[in-house]
């Protein structure tokens, strides 16, 4: 089926290539910039999703202690 869908679309790209060989490129280079971008994005949410989540544990952290000094 992998086989089978693979061929499909590299004979479909052929095709679309034999007819217009600017447009496939134009298309195909917008195509990886998209995908790309939707990489940096991911990352740069992660990171800071990581980012914030750790800080808000520490801060939970100081103010437990500051918690348990002024309790004493």
């Amino acid at each position: 089926m992998i086989l089978s869908s693979f061929t499909l679309m590299a004979f479909l790209l052929l095709i679309a290539f034999n007819a217009s060989p600017v447009g496939v490129l134009a298309i195909g280079i917008l195509v990886v910039l998209v995908m790309t971008m939707q990489f940096i994005v991911y990352g740069t949410h992660q990171f800071a999703a990581f980012a914030l989540g750790a800080g808000a544990i520490s801060m939970a952290n100081v103010f437990n202690r500051f918690r348990g000094i002024t309790s004493e």
